[in-house]
């Protein structure tokens, strides 16, 4: 990842990623393009009941949920 794609990101998006985004970009990987428009995260340790639910959850045309999914996470360190 480049900071020239990230300023393309941002200029596209209308936002600004933090220093320590871009930090995370260039150092980590990942999918920038995605940034607001989609939720995309780690490993899940419990609650595999859940993610077959929204698997099962009837989806309109171009397989978004007909209605929104909510959920609760806690982030552990």
């Amino acid at each position: 990842m480049t900071d020239s794609i990230l300023d393309q990101i941002e200029a596209k998006k209308g936002f600004r990623y933090t220093s320590e985004q871009r930090a995370a970009y260039k150092e980590l990987g990942g999918t920038p393009h995605l940034d607001q428009d989609y939720t995309v995260f780690g490993r899940i340790i419990e609650g595999l009941d859940v993610i077959d639910k929204i698997a099962a959850a009837k989806t309109k045309p171009g397989d978004r949920p007909a209605e929104n999914v909510w959920m609760i996470m806690r982030v552990v360190k």
